[in-house]
């Protein structure tokens, strides 16, 4: 995966939730005249973010947040560059029990979010995302190397903090904010999850979705995520009383099939169907014809596959064409949704606020 474009056009934002919808591993470079940053992934989530505009060391901040004395700093410094082999200046730091992993982790989520903050108020510039295999050091240097963060961000979540936040400073004392409303907000995004799979938020997607399958695949259906079960919502290329109404194929999603894997996998799995239990149980279900060639493509909303359209070439003779156009709209349709619920959860957070 790799694209390019203007920020204008492109904002940071939807950039952020695209990478991480399709899980990928990379770097994001981001470019204007007067400055320049990059934000690299691991599996969708954020795990480093430096600018030209803000640049820190890590020593700096850890001394600056009163974390370790200068003496301290200056000791595990020349323990780093003593050492035979690399090691992070905060590893150092950990084993000589100077400050904990936690104390770590903080300060990088704190120099994250600034960093990030900062891009998010670019209103033009460029952007280019390449894919690539992320190691400790090499490619993105060793300097960043000691800004990684063990457990990866996921942009969604700091995007809403970060949101939260700015509505924070202005109203609200954060302490009251954490300790009263955090619970309220996780339930209320269940059920906002449960609100974006109604009929109702997905029937426009489900159609467009159907339609655009037809000029792909000879039959197909869409299934939507449920309590546990992959449920049939519509269907094309059957003939009329033959595909599965509404509601009626159900299959389990803890068990193997090509619908399964392109969920827990959020990518596309296509080829010939393994002749898994629930694969054959899917090809009796829509008239016992075994295709050649079959396709589970994955809409993601939030990190979760949310719809799985199924696609075949049953009944025809031709090969199932490329799909490049079809994850685009998938992708595109996921985002489109994922925009719909963050907004839900900016109005539920400003009716927690006022209230």
């Amino acid at each position: 995966m790799s694209f390019v474009g203007r920020l204008d056009q492109f904002p940071l934002a939807d950039l952020l939730q695209i990478v991480a919808s399709n899980q990928k591993t990379g770097k994001l470079h981001l470019t204007r005249s007067d400055a320049e940053g990059i934000i690299v992934f691991r599996d969708g989530q954020i795990v480093y973010a430096s600018s030209s505009g803000a640049r820190e060391t890590l020593g700096h901040l850890l001394l600056c947040g009163g974390f370790v004395s200068p003496d301290q700093l200056a000791q595990a410094l020349e323990t780093q560059h003593s050492e035979e082999s690399e090691k992070r200046l905060g590893s150092i730091l950990i084993d000589t029990g100077l400050i904990t992993s936690e104390d770590l982790e903080r300060v990088l989520r704190q120099q994250l979010e600034r960093v990030l903050i900062e891009f998010l108020n670019w209103d033009q510039g460029f952007f280019k995302f390449d894919s690539f295999e992320l190691i400790d050091h090499g490619e993105i240097g060793f300097d960043a190397a000691d800004f990684l963060l063990t457990r990866g961000v996921p942009p969604d979540e700091v995007l809403a903090e970060l949101e939260a936040s700015f509505d924070a400073e202005e109203e609200i004392d954060p302490n009251d904010l954490a300790s009263t409303s955090g619970t309220q907000r996780l339930v209320g995004l269940r059920a906002l999850m449960e609100e974006i799979r109604s009929p109702q938020f997905t029937g426009e997607v489900t159609s467009t979705l159907i339609e655009f399958g037809k000029g792909v695949f000879e039959r197909g259906v869409l299934f939507i995520s449920s309590q546990g079960n992959f449920v049939s919502m519509g269907h094309f290329g059957f003939a009329d009383g033959e595909g599965p109404e509404r509601g009626s194929l159900r299959l389990p999603k803890n068990q193997p099939s090509i619908l399964s894997q392109a969920a827990e996998h959020r990518a596309t799995q296509r080829g010939k169907m393994e002749r898994l239990e629930w694969n054959l149980y899917l090809v009796s279900h829509l008239g016992g014809i075994e295709p050649t060639e079959s396709a589970a493509l994955p809409l993601i909303v939030n990190g979760e596959s949310m719809l799985v359209l199924y696609g075949d070439n049953a009944g025809g003779d031709r090969p199932i064409g490329e799909l490049d156009d079809f994850e685009l709209l998938l992708l595109q349709a996921g985002l489109a949704m994922e925009k719909q619920l963050l907004e839900k959860r900016i109005e539920q957070f400003e009716k927690l606020r006022r209230s």
